[in-house]
C-alpha cells in the first residue's frame, strides 16, 4: 500500500487509532505496510446493495422526487417518439426536400446544444422550479406551432427556438 493511499484513508476516516500507530511504526522503520489490507478496518459501504433493498430506497424517496421522476418518464416518450416521426412529418406536411429536412434537423440539433448550456446557467441563476415551469410553457408553445402551424415560418420559430428552449430547459 503505498503512503498517499494511507493519508488520503486517514482523511476519509477509514484508518482507526490502532491503524495509525502501525502506520507510524511502518513510516519510523522506513517501510511500507504489505498489499495485505486486513490490517485495516475499512468503514466503507458494500459496493452493491440488494434489490430489496434499492426498491426500499426508491419508495421513501420524497414526493417531489417522484413526480420528477415520472415527469421525466414521460417526457422522454415525446422526445424519443418526436425524434421518430418529425423527418417524416415535415417532408409530407410542408413540402420540405430530403436534402432541406436534413439541414433543418441538424441545425436544430445545434441549436439544442446552445440552449443546453444557455439553460444550465439560467437554472443557476433562477433556480430549478422557476426554470422547469417557464421550461414547460415554452415547450408547449413549441409542440403547438409545430403540430397546428401550417406555414414554414412558424415551423422554423417552433424547431429553432421555442421546442429546443423548452426542451433543453427540461433536460
Amino acid at each position: 500500500m503505498q503512503l498517499s493511499t494511507i493519508d488520503s484513508n486517514r482523511r476519509n476516516g477509514y484508518i482507526d487509532s490502532e491503524d495509525e500507530a502501525d502506520v507510524s511504526e511502518s513510516r519510523q522503520r522506513g517501510e511500507y505496510p504489505d498489499t495485505n489490507q486486513d490490517h485495516i478496518k475499512s468503514r466503507s459501504r458494500p459496493a452493491f446493495i440488494s434489490g430489496y433493498e434499492s426498491i426500499v430506497r426508491f419508495l421513501l424517496l420524497p414526493r417531489q422526487a417522484g413526480v420528477v421522476l415520472l415527469l421525466e418518464f414521460l417526457n422522454s416518450f415525446r422526445s424519443f417518439g418526436l425524434r421518430i416521426v418529425i423527418y417524416n412529418y415535415i417532408t409530407n406536411e410542408y413540402g420540405i426536400t430530403d436534402t432541406q429536412a436534413g439541414k433543418i434537423l441538424g441545425i436544430k440539433g445545434v441549436v439544442d446544444i446552445i440552449f443546453g448550456l444557455l439553460g444550465s446557467i439560467l437554472v443557476d441563476i433562477m433556480g430549478v422550479r422557476k426554470v422547469s415551469v417557464l421550461a414547460l410553457s415554452i415547450a408547449m408553445i413549441g409542440r403547438t406551432l409545430v403540430a397546428f402551424g401550417r406555414n414554414r415560418m412558424s415551423l422554423f420559430f417552433a424547431l429553432y427556438f421555442f421546442s429546443p428552449c423548452g426542451d433543453s430547459l427540461l433536460a
